[in-house]
């Protein structure tokens, strides 16, 4: 299974989890006349490179979507999109999906959005740092004790037995 595919699933089944008012909750879909409300679809909406951590992986920034529709008819539902809109950005807040290779949500926002269906809908934006790809050691591994310090005026040839292995400064 590839990252992508862990992290939405892992979205999805916190998403449910956390707000089991929504009766439908998945992923790379729109709010379609026959699916059953409140729906809530997340998809990723865009990605750029980000700082490179120096470990062979590939950082990248993921700007995610959420749509949050519910059926307009029903009593108080601009109220309840803008409920469920509001718990989900709280939902987010430090929001990590269980992933180790996921950064917390940021930049998280909300707005209503004008629509032509029998739906009220909130349409949420967040960003998310992902280390995708295998970490990369370049170099041999070397056996313990192999890595020692010295501090001026005593390193350099003849001062090697004053020198301090990372565990003696513990």
């Amino acid at each position: 299974m590839s990252e992508l595919s862990r992290l939405h699933e892992a979205i999805t089944a916190t998403i449910k989890a956390a707000m089991p008012q929504l009766e439908t909750v998945g992923s790379y879909s729109t709010v379609q006349q026959d699916t059953t409300l409140p729906a809530l679809f997340h998809t990723i909406t865009a990605l750029r490179p980000s700082t490179d951590p120096g470990d062979g992986h590939s950082c990248i920034v993921a700007t995610f979507e959420a749509r949050i529709a519910v059926n307009v008819h029903r009593p108080d539902a601009a109220l309840e999109s803008t409920a469920l809109a509001a718990q989900l950005m709280v939902l987010l807040r430090k929001q990590y999906w269980g992933i180790d290779f996921v950064e917390e949500a940021s930049a998280i926002q909300a707005l209503p959005q004008a629509t032509d269906l029998p739906t009220a809908i909130w349409v949420l934006q967040w960003q998310q740092v992902l280390h995708l790809g295998e970490a990369q050691w370049l170099w041999p591994n070397q056996p313990p004790g192999s890595l020692v310090f010295a501090f001026d005026p005593d390193s350099g040839p003849g001062k090697e037995v004053d020198y301090k292995a990372p565990e003696d400064f513990a």
